[in-house]
């Protein structure tokens, strides 16, 4: 009986370890700016997602702005968030496998607008200045470069920053290259999502079981697939900072304002 108490103690003590955000978190965390943000920019109608226009049209409305990094063949930082371009340009390939050359030749969504890349995204609201959340995009090996080159861009930027990933390694990378960065680890339910994924990767993932490698200072969680027992301790032991995405309705919005610090909106203005 001793040696099985002794044992669930120990297997509780792991748990709680791999599950832990990082140390002052909630201090840290609090850096964010507690304002809403626009996921991808403000977009629609002629201002396609990820776009310059939809960033500014976000900046000029007072948001923060959510944005998706992806690291080209010859390293420079594409924002567009899918891995293939064909959805967003109707033409098939990978950001990963392109250089930013061909990149620049590919339009969004049928309109004039180029994918941008991160600089020239800074540079457009550097005026207004406004809190961004920079999402690192994992593409094969660039889980190692990317967490890199986007610390070396946002370095020039005036205004908040921080990052989040899916991928704990990034943020851990993140964490070795610049410790006082703001990170966030992004997860879901894929369950709950009604998503089949078989991969061990997601089961982690959605119980923030990698939380031990990207020891993050928020989790940006989905919101209507949060109601799992890890993502429940963490917000009630640990007290991170916790980040709703993607809220798409003003009624959400709404409502989670009493369980979320920050949210990030798409399809209507809050």
């Amino acid at each position: 009986m001793l040696w099985l108490m002794i044992g669930l103690a120990a297997a509780a003590a792991l748990y709680l370890f791999l599950i832990a955000p990082g140390r002052n978190a909630r201090k840290r965390g609090a850096a964010m700016p507690r304002i809403p943000y626009a996921h991808r920019g403000l977009y629609g109608g002629d201002a396609p997602e990820n776009s310059l226009s939809a960033f500014k049209k976000a900046a000029e409305k007072g948001y923060g702005i959510e944005l998706d990094v992806h690291l080209t063949k010859d390293g420079q930082l594409a924002v567009i968030h899918d891995a293939n371009p064909k959805r967003m340009c109707g033409t098939e390939g990978n950001v990963a496998r392109m250089t930013a050359k061909e990149l620049r030749a590919l339009r969004l969504n049928g309109t004039d607008e180029p994918i941008p890349f991160l600089e020239e995204v800074l540079e457009a609201v550097d005026e207004r200045r406004p809190p961004l959340i920079v999402e690192l995009k994992s593409d094969g090996d660039s889980w190692k470069a990317l967490p890199k080159r986007t610390l070396e861009a946002l370095q020039t930027y005036p205004g908040f920053w921080c990052v989040e990933s899916f991928d704990p390694r990034m943020l851990r990378e993140i964490r070795m290259l610049s410790p006082e960065t703001v990170r966030g680890q992004l997860a879901y339910d894929a369950r709950l999502a009604g998503e089949k994924h078989r991969e061990i990767y997601y089961f982690f993932g959605a119980h923030l079981l990698m939380d031990c490698l990207s020891r993050p200072d928020f989790i940006a969680y989905r919101h209507d697939t949060d109601r799992n027992i890890s993502f429940r301790l963490v917000k009630r032991l640990f007290r991170p900072v916790l980040t709703a995405w993607t809220v798409q309705t003003p009624e959400d919005f709404k409502k989670l304002r009493s369980s979320y610090d920050v949210q990030i909106f798409e399809g209507f203005e809050p």
